[in-house]
């Protein structure tokens, strides 16, 4: 399996501020204890390993997003990154 995105131009885009997120995404994360940096530091720390799929979104088939699942000490966490 191939991520839609380098994970390495994902986190440049981290890097650099280029990034954006959702309320459900927020709300999310805020239950795991974890702001927008937070968010942003668990993209920074995602290793290949953690890819699990590629997948189109369910409103619109022609975007795409690359799934990881990296494990945080308050468990697994399934995470959507759409460039």
């Amino acid at each position: 399996r191939t991520p839609h995105t380098r994970l390495s131009q994902v986190k440049k885009l981290v890097n650099t501020g280029q990034v954006r997120t959702t309320r459900s995404a927020l709300l999310n994360a805020d239950e795991l204890g974890l702001d927008f940096d937070g968010m942003c530091n668990v993209i920074i720390g995602l290793s290949e390993s953690d890819f699990y799929k590629s997948m189109t979104t369910y409103s619109d088939h022609t975007i795409w997003q690359d799934v990881y699942r990296p494990r945080l000490v308050t468990g697994q966490v399934y995470l959507k990154i759409t460039v």
